[in-house]
């Protein structure tokens, strides 16, 4: 899992905040999530619901 291209900023939407630290928690304590090219089921899958969250008050900033 890489932190690439994600950031919490503009995510104004606490359900996206707190998916975004939830990853990056888990990122700083994942040996996987930490060496480039080694896959993380669970960092990927955190990632997603960060992705999800933050598309969902983009989308609802934008009604």
């Amino acid at each position: 899992m890489t932190a690439a291209g994600w950031t919490a900023e503009g995510a104004k939407d606490p359900l996206a905040d707190e998916a975004w630290r939830a990853a990056i928690e888990h990122a700083a304590g994942c040996l996987a999530c930490r060496t480039p090219g080694a896959g993380c089921e669970t960092g990927g899958r955190l990632l997603r619901v960060y992705e999800e969250a933050a598309r969902q008050a983009r989308c609802e900033e934008g009604e």
